[in-house]
């Protein structure tokens, strides 16, 4: 019997022991999961411009990657991307941005970003790698002017702990491709329901527009003016996509030739084509250039135009329009400024 009571006790005791092992280790594990940083998975699938301007060289580029919860450190190479982040109320977790020389090239609405808490990552197309290494972001909003294999091999050397993460909107998807842009930020910095007032904001302001446009029977022509030339987007194009399918104007010309630069145009191109509204954006004023679009659309080719005649040519903000559309805030911003040229606000 003391036997059988020793080996007893002894078995207890061996219990006692495990269990004590075994809540110790799950308050490690506890420790362990806790002081690990929340991330969030993003998935990135673009396609990335080669060299050759036909796109013959693009390829395509997928990957996923963990981005921090509420990263503190971010660099932000895209101004729509820059814009949802103002709205949000984020500019203290940007670190970095494009300035170009002495602020040049940021739009009015995005003007606070040229204080110098905010590190200068060059102009939009060539990326100064040393400002992006020095602030040490963990994050790297990618624009699709910087989607290219150089510049992401440079960014990963720059900023090897930082994940990149595509911005870039799809034309085929264009409405659609916008949000989950904003609703990818949103899960990043924990913004979802204030991301998806910004979206039905911008839904509401494209649908206002369309049902104006619904009956709208007149034709419009999206004209790029740069020192003196001209060319017009498509409906399937950058700036037709949004023009022609998102917001429905008709166009003037339904065989535009697809190309993401647009397809060179002359002045008796517009008088023959002869439409009812011209939304002009001026590139040259937008790079610094010298602005053209006034003389260009006041010469006697196309005086008798009749969105000339009648004083429907729509100047638009190029900043915004060439530099800057393709998120769900700039978008709005877009809508506002062709109702209020068009007088279609009232």
């Amino acid at each position: 019997m003391k036997k059988l009571g020793l080996f007893i006790v002894l078995a207890m005791m061996l219990v006692l022991v495990a269990c004590g092992n075994s809540n110790e280790s799950e308050k490690k594990s506890e420790s362990k999961d806790s002081s690990e940083p929340k991330t969030v998975e993003v998935k990135n699938d673009f396609i990335m411009s080669g060299e050759a301007k036909d796109g013959s060289e693009d390829k395509e580029y997928k990957d996923t990657v963990k981005v921090p919860v509420n990263p503190e450190r971010a660099v932000v190479l895209d101004y729509g991307t820059l814009d949802v982040m103002k709205e949000l109320g984020l500019q203290d977790k940007v670190s970095a941005l494009p300035k170009g020389e002495n602020g040049t090239t940021l739009p009015d609405f995005l003007s606070d970003f040229k204080a110098d808490k905010y590190e200068n990552t060059g102009n939009l197309k060539e990326v100064n790698y040393d400002a992006v290494a020095k602030v040490k972001p963990q994050v790297i909003f990618l624009s699709p002017r910087t989607a290219n294999q150089q510049v992401i091999d440079e960014l990963k050397k720059a900023a090897p702990d930082a994940a990149l993460v595509y911005m870039g909107v799809d034309y085929d998807n264009y409405v659609d491709s916008m949000k989950t842009n904003a609703e990818t930020i949103g899960k990043i910095y924990d913004k979802s329901d204030e991301v998806k007032k910004l979206i039905d904001k911008m839904d509401k302001k494209i649908a206002s527009m369309k049902e104006k446009t619904k009956d709208l029977d007149k034709t419009a022509m999206y004209l790029l003016v740069n020192e003196g030339e001209l060319s017009t987007y498509g409906a399937g194009d950058r700036f037709g996509s949004f023009i022609y399918n998102t917001l429905g104007f008709k166009p003037a010309d339904d065989n535009v030739k697809s190309s993401k630069h647009g397809q060179n145009v002359t002045n008796e191109y517009v008088s023959e084509k002869n439409p009812d509204i011209i939304f002009a954006m001026d590139r040259g004023q937008a790079i610094g250039g010298q602005s053209t679009a006034k003389q260009v659309l006041s010469n006697d080719v196309v005086k008798d135009v009749k969105a000339i005649k009648n004083g429907d040519v729509v100047e638009v903000d190029p900043k915004l329009w060439y530099f800057a559309s393709g998120s769900v805030t700039t978008t709005t911003k877009q809508v506002d400024e062709l109702e209020k040229g068009l007088k279609l606000d009232k």
